[in-house]
């Protein structure tokens, strides 16, 4: 009898094999659609095989324009895998020197002389951070361009948020900088750079430099948006914004899909710089989370995501698996979703059942105290402290991550891209919860720190 049951089972499972992977894929996104999660598109390949290439929503609801993978959208920080891959290019061709001090030959209106591009690329030149600090200085309602920023920062000669080298901070404009410095090194404009040296030897034919009114925008432009009430209502990229590098690249998923397999099947970079570049950058002698080439790395997996109101972007690629990932949206994605998208495409590549796609059980942040030494379900430790009012991850390399509040339940750390929340009995923190593109482990406090 149990001989005829084996035989009756593997006859029905001969007949009704596995659902392929791009199906079931496909599927995950329809249903992030249809429950208003997901606008945008997503191409997922493996072993050169493309699996999934779909777009889902509106690109432009004024407009009509449906999304589709071949729809260009604000590529956000994106932009800085582009400008860390130039910079490295031209530096392994002579052109420039990533130690020789910026203001030396190429930025010579850079009021710090001990910037270097090396410093620049790993977000450890003390730079101002936010794009905010140039608003006191430039007139309201101009196009700003990177001359234009590092004019007034001339101008104005902020102090550095600490000696160059020595610290992390992310920093946009200072991507900025790099790249119209590598832009003066080729003696061309950043524009031209770009288009020369990366999107045209791939063929990223959806790829160009937004301009800076909005009004001049070359045929239909993809919008940003948020869900209010069920309905799509605009949360758009800022006007007046000329500035290029570490931001501001606008390219299609289908596109970054070829940026993402560039890094394996015949990159820009000559093969000793691209095996330099995806290593750890070095801060103080320690490792950073990012590469000189702007991924995050952990072993055979590369990743980097762009965030601008209402676009979120990611690019993802496993070495080992052979699989590249990538989503571009354009409706504000709930913070819990962009790392959860990952996770799940991931286990369904590998034949699994990806994780439940719902909003995590977590506390509120405010008022919480995080601080002390945690040990996570992956035996990692990560210590926060406090300074101030800002507080900081600290993981093993000793290098400190500022932690921005997400939303009402978590924080996002720059550098490290971890998302973190925590989950408390009254007014105590009893556990955190750190999440990435790879996992989600929960961890326990060891040691209470004393906040400064």
């Amino acid at each position: 009898m149990r001989r005829q049951l084996l035989v009756v089972a593997l006859v029905a499972a001969a007949c009704h094999p596995p659902e392929p992977a791009g199906r079931r894929i496909e599927a995950l996104f329809a249903d992030l659609h249809r429950r208003g999660l997901f606008d945008g598109a997503v191409v997922v390949s493996r072993g050169g095989e493309t699996l999934v290439a779909r777009g889902y929503g509106m690109a432009s609801v004024e407009e009509r324009v449906r999304f589709t993978p071949e729809t260009p959208a604000d590529g956000a920080s994106l932009a800085k895998t582009f400008t860390a891959a130039i910079v490295l290019a031209l530096a392994a061709e002579g052109s420039l020197d990533l130690d020789e001090p910026l203001a030396r030959r190429l930025l010579p209106e850079l009021p710090y002389p001990g910037i270097t591009l090396r410093h620049i690329l790993a977000h450890s030149s003390g730079l101002p951070s936010s794009y905010g600090f140039f608003d006191r200085l430039l007139p309201a309602g101009s196009v700003r361009t990177t001359e234009d920023l590092l004019r007034a920062l001339a101008a104005a000669r902020p102090p550095l948020a600490f000696a160059p080298g020595t610290a992390f901070e992310y920093s946009s404009f200072a991507y900025d900088l790099a790249a119209l410095a590598a832009a003066r090194a080729a003696g061309t404009t950043v524009e031209a750079l770009f288009r020369v040296r990366a999107f045209a030897p791939l063929g990223l034919s959806s790829a160009f430099l937004r301009p800076g009114r909005l009004s001049a925008w070359p045929g239909a432009r993809t919008r940003g948006y948020r869900r209010v009430n069920r309905r799509l209502v605009a949360h758009d990229v800022f006007d007046g914004e000329a500035f290029h590098g570490g931001s501001n690249i606008y390219i299609s998923a289908r596109d970054l899909g070829r940026w993402n397999r560039s890094f394996t099947e015949g990159s820009l970079l000559p093969r000793a710089a691209l095996a330099a570049g995806l290593q750890p950058a070095r801060i103080a002698g320690r490792p950073s989370g990012l590469t000189l080439l702007s991924w995050y790395r952990d072993g055979s997996a590369f990743w980097y995501c762009g965030h601008l109101e209402g676009f979120h972007d990611l690019v993802f690629r496993d070495l080992r698996a052979g699989v590249s990932i990538v989503y571009v949206s354009n409706n504000t994605l709930a913070p819990w979703l962009h790392q959860a998208i990952v996770r799940a495409v991931r286990a369904l590549l590998a034949g699994g059942t990806p994780e439940r796609l719902a909003i995590p059980t977590m506390s509120g942040i405010t008022g919480a105290d995080p601080t002390g030494t945690w040990i996570l379900e992956n035996r990692q430790s990560l210590r926060i402290e406090r300074d101030g009012k800002a507080l900081f991850a600290v993981p093993a390399s000793g290098i400190r991550y500022r932690m921005f509040p997400e939303d009402r339940t978590s924080y996002y750390v720059p550098g490290l891209d971890l998302v973190i929340g925590v989950r408390r009995a009254g007014e105590t923190v009893e556990r955190l919860r750190v999440s990435s593109n790879l996992g989600v482990w929960w961890g326990r406090r060891t040691a209470q720190r004393r906040s400064r």
